[in-house]
């Protein structure tokens, strides 16, 4: 989280394939999706950008393990890219929900939604992620609704 925050213009800057970089990241965690038996549905076409490949490459793992995370057994997590304009938006919907009082509140460092800490975690992967799509000139937005949440990330698809 450090290094992360600690950077301030964003280097590393190369075109890459979004869509193969989210699918690489479905198949890391593979076990823990297998393991809860959910069902995971890939809604998108092949879609090029710029920027920091690793830097996104933790953004999607760290949405996606909350999304595998919090799901229940036997549910299905959902990501889908559009394009918007000039910008490449992505979509994380997972069955649960997030209290309305903790919306405000998930991208802070250390906060968890479960004060318990019953779930594994130590509350800075949203940080993490806010930090890097910021970087690059996006935005990231959660939703929870009808017993569904969703993480939207908007980034421009040049740098």
């Amino acid at each position: 989280l450090a290094k992360v925050e600690n950077q301030t213009i964003l280097t590393g800057v190369v075109s890459f394939n979004l869509s193969e970089q989210l699918r690489s990241a479905v198949l890391l965690l593979a076990e823990k999706w297998t393991r809860k038996d959910l069902n995971l549905e890939l809604d998108f076409c092949e879609h090029i950008i710029c920027g920091n490949e690793e830097l996104l490459k933790q953004t999607w793992v760290n949405l996606l393990d909350n999304a595998v995370k919090f799901s229940e057994p036997g549910g299905t997590v959902c990501v889908t890219i559009e394009e918007a304009g000039s910008d490449v938006v992505v979509s994380i919907t997972n069955g649960g929900s997030i209290p309305e009082e903790s919306l405000t509140r998930i991208f802070n460092k250390f906060y968890q939604v479960d004060e318990s800490h019953a779930s594994e975690g130590n509350g800075i992967g949203l940080a993490i992620v806010q930090k890097a799509v910021r970087l690059h000139r996006g935005e990231v937005t959660a939703r929870s609704e009808n017993g569904k949440t969703t993480f939207t990330v908007r980034l421009p698809r040049a740098q």
